[in-house]
Protein backbone atom coordinates (compact mmCIF):
# COMPACT_ATOMS: atom_id res chain seq x y z
CA UNK A 1 0.00 0.00 0.00
CA UNK A 2 0.97 3.59 -0.42
CA UNK A 3 2.26 5.72 2.42
CA UNK A 4 0.16 8.65 1.18
CA UNK A 5 -2.58 9.94 3.44
CA UNK A 6 -6.15 9.12 2.46
CA UNK A 7 -7.38 12.71 2.70
CA UNK A 8 -5.33 15.82 2.11
CA UNK A 9 -6.27 19.24 3.42
CA UNK A 10 -6.77 22.15 1.04
CA UNK A 11 -3.57 23.72 2.37
CA UNK A 12 -1.60 20.56 1.58
CA UNK A 13 -3.04 20.47 -1.92
CA UNK A 14 -2.23 24.06 -2.78
CA UNK A 15 1.01 24.67 -0.89
CA UNK A 16 3.88 25.25 -3.33
CA UNK A 17 6.65 22.70 -3.46
CA UNK A 18 10.17 23.82 -2.66
CA UNK A 19 11.34 23.24 -6.24
CA UNK A 20 8.49 25.14 -7.93
CA UNK A 21 9.05 28.74 -9.02
CA UNK A 22 6.72 31.29 -7.43
CA UNK A 23 3.95 32.49 -9.74
CA UNK A 24 1.02 34.23 -8.05
CA UNK A 25 -1.24 33.93 -11.09
CA UNK A 26 -0.72 30.19 -11.24
CA UNK A 27 -1.27 29.79 -7.49
CA UNK A 28 -4.58 31.69 -7.67
CA UNK A 29 -5.68 29.58 -10.64
CA UNK A 30 -4.72 26.36 -8.88
CA UNK A 31 -6.60 27.27 -5.69
CA UNK A 32 -9.71 28.22 -7.68
CA UNK A 33 -9.52 24.99 -9.70
CA UNK A 34 -9.24 22.84 -6.58
CA UNK A 35 -12.09 24.66 -4.82
CA UNK A 36 -14.31 24.25 -7.90
CA UNK A 37 -13.48 20.54 -8.15
CA UNK A 38 -14.24 20.02 -4.46
CA UNK A 39 -17.64 21.68 -4.87
CA UNK A 40 -18.41 19.66 -8.02
CA UNK A 41 -17.50 16.43 -6.24
CA UNK A 42 -20.36 17.02 -3.77
CA UNK A 43 -22.98 16.98 -6.55
CA UNK A 44 -23.25 13.34 -7.61
CA UNK A 45 -26.03 14.07 -10.13
CA UNK A 46 -23.52 15.18 -12.77
CA UNK A 47 -21.41 12.01 -12.53
CA UNK A 48 -21.30 9.85 -15.67
CA UNK A 49 -22.85 6.40 -15.02
CA UNK A 50 -20.31 3.58 -14.85
CA UNK A 51 -22.01 1.60 -17.63
CA UNK A 52 -21.56 4.55 -20.01
CA UNK A 53 -17.88 4.82 -19.10
CA UNK A 54 -17.31 1.10 -19.74
CA UNK A 55 -19.11 1.29 -23.08
CA UNK A 56 -16.91 4.15 -24.21
CA UNK A 57 -13.53 3.26 -22.69
CA UNK A 58 -13.79 -0.36 -21.53
CA UNK A 59 -12.42 -3.54 -23.01
CA UNK A 60 -15.63 -4.11 -24.95
CA UNK A 61 -14.66 -1.44 -27.48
Amino acid sequence: MSDLKEKLTLEELVSPSSSAPADEGYEAWKIAKIRTALEESKDRSCVIPLDDVWKRFGFER
